[in-house]
């Protein structure tokens, strides 16, 4: 993902008031240095002490990745994603919902433990903006560089 899309993914963040990308996911991106939500939780370090964890799956290895948004959003969900097509139109994906709750709370993150596997991205999110626009987005790891990566899907 280059910086023009990740620009993009975090206006559109700001613009539905929800989750919001660490400077971990969005390294180059100094407008992300001051906010919180995404990032790996290696990297997240002692900055959250209470947090419910999920297994996304059972494959090894798994990596927890942190989500901690800036104030509640309504009906967070964790997909397992199959990719379907890819056409002019955007990239779509068959998706089933592993986890779901109505409240992902400012005060409270949630650690998912995925599993990626190559280049195709595997794992996903959705969530109600405070409009209650459905959000979906591709969670992956960059094979450049290994940072987190966020891609909107239809």
């Amino acid at each position: 993902m280059n910086l023009t899309l990740k620009a993009a993914f975090t206006a559109a963040l700001i613009a539905a008031g929800s989750l919001m990308l660490s400077p971990v996911s969005l390294a180059g991106d100094t407008r992300a240095e001051a906010l919180t939500g995404i990032a790996f939780e290696k990297d997240a370090g002692d900055k959250y002490q209470h947090y419910e964890v999920f297994a996304a799956g059972s494959s090894e290895p798994r990596v927890g990745v942190i989500f901690a948004p800036k104030e509640d959003i309504r009906n967070f969900e964790v997909l397992a994603l199959t990719f379907k097509d890819a056409n002019d139109n955007g990239i779509f994906f068959d998706e089933k919902t592993l986890y779901k709750t109505e409240l992902l709370s400012a005060g409270k993150p949630l650690v998912v433990k995925f599993t990626f596997f190559g280049s195709i991205p595997n794992n996903g999110i959705a969530f109600e903006d405070r409009n209650g626009v459905r959000h979906k987005y591709t969670v992956s790891e960059s094979g450049e560089d290994g940072s987190l990566v966020l891609n909107e899907f239809k």
